[in-house]
């Protein structure tokens, strides 16, 4: 039933409002606060109590909705898994800012756009450079909140492996980048091995889906010896683009000024080549998801 799932909630998700999930996330992340605010002594221990309490209890709730709901019928089950993914892919509104920024770059001031981009400073940098940070972006949002998703959703029974993924990667962007004392280190580690194969496997398939050779390549070659960061995915997929997102003369980058890909450098006109590999790799993953579903279904 996993296909069926995701393929539904992702056209419910057409129509689901973005503040719908903004208000989701604020409610986890208001409970995530106050845990830090009563557990944080800055030891490691209490992080690893502060990680426990803040996703046991969901997984639980959810685990025990999933059992229910295997007594009532399995129409129910899958009910829950649809809501809850619903709520939690972002799919339809990365496209949607890829697709206004490519139109803002041609009709507004770039003042503006290198604002709502993230770029500090009075003026605006150059062309490539905002186009490379809106690509960037994109990709890092459809691996985190779809791809990676998508992966544990499929892993683990019900909703569990989307939800784990989900607070896990909330939890480190709290918590994890906290390095002054032990208490995130345990949210860090936490999230590095629930996003390793996951990582592995967004960059595998922009390989795929684009350039091979040259994704392989900056894969290897600028990637290597960052294990557990996005730094994989955005080099393979700089390689798959025939582009290079970053910019080694600034450190305005979202990656500390990296210098990936091969090619030439980032124009309006890629934006939509970017919106074209994320569909492309969508389908790649909904038919891999289709013929496991199908085997189980064989095999069941």
């Amino acid at each position: 039933m996993n296909f069926f799932s995701i393929l539904i909630a992702l056209l419910l998700e057409q129509y689901r409002t973005v503040s719908a999930q903004a208000k989701v996330f604020a409610l986890y992340d208001r409970y995530a606060s106050s845990l830090d605010d009563l557990l944080n002594s800055g030891e490691r221990h209490h992080g690893i109590a502060a990680w426990i309490l803040a996703v046991v209890p969901v997984l639980l709730v959810f685990g025990t909705l999933n059992v229910l709901a295997g007594w009532v019928g399995v129409g129910l089950g899958w009910a829950i898994d649809v809501l809850v993914l619903t709520l939690v892919l972002d799919f339809r509104s990365v496209l949607n800012r890829l697709s206004t920024l490519q139109g803002d770059l041609r009709h507004m001031e770039r003042e503006q756009v290198a604002e709502r981009l993230g770029f500090p400073g009075p003026s605006a940098p150059a062309l490539a450079e905002m186009v490379a940070r809106g690509i960037e972006l994109a990709l890092i949002d459809i691996h985190t909140h779809l791809l990676a998703v998508l992966f544990w959703y499929c892993v683990l029974p019900g909703p569990a492996g989307a939800l784990l993924y989900l607070m896990a990667m909330r939890l480190n962007r709290l918590w994890g980048s906290d390095t002054q004392t032990d208490f995130g280190h345990f949210s860090r580690m936490a999230f590095y091995w629930l996003d390793w194969i996951p990582l592995r496997l967004t960059a595998l398939a922009f390989a795929i889906v684009g350039n091979f050779e040259d994704s392989l390549f900056c894969w290897r070659t600028q990637a290597s010896g960052h294990r557990g960061s996005l730094r994989i995915i955005l080099a393979s997929a700089a390689g798959a683009l025939g582009i290079r997102l970053g910019d080694s003369s600034t450190s305005n980058r979202v990656y500390g000024g990296l210098d990936l890909g091969v090619g030439e450098a980032p124009d309006i006109d890629h934006l939509r080549s970017a919106e074209g590999m994320i569909w492309r790799t969508l389908v790649l993953w909904l038919l891999i998801i289709a013929l496991m579903t199908i085997a189980a279904m064989v095999g069941g």
